[in-house]
């Protein structure tokens, strides 16, 4: 019976530990998409090994994981993260996109349509 009554304490430091462990690593992981728009940006091939998919994938989770910490969880820190993590990936697909050439056409087409 002592085993159990120990749980409810354990699970309390476990969850602050955890909620640290997640706010540190998804803070600094800010930081990590920086060298990754550099390549992208000296990139020759217009960064082919770069999947679009992907970044635009995660890009779409952190909108998720944004509006989950603000309607469901009420959490201004993961919705700080996610905000931030969006933007990484943002720009990661969108400076890919652009060495691709694919913002081109869409910016010419933008200002066609504003004339």
């Amino acid at each position: 019976m002592q085993v159990f009554a120990m749980i409810p304490h354990f699970l309390g430091s476990f969850t602050a530990v955890i909620a640290w462990i997640y706010l540190v690593s998804n803070s600094t992981r800010v930081f990590s998409y920086l060298p990754q728009i550099l390549a992208i940006w000296r990139c020759r091939d217009g960064a082919r090994s770069i999947s679009l998919w992907s970044w635009t994938s995660w890009s779409i989770s952190h909108v998720t994981a944004g509006l989950y910490g603000l309607v469901v969880a009420h959490d201004a820190y993961l919705v700080l993260i996610s905000v931030l993590n969006l933007v990484g990936c943002a720009a990661v697909t969108l400076v890919a996109a652009r060495r691709r050439g694919l913002l081109r056409g869409w910016r010419a087409d933008a200002q066609r349509t504003a004339a």
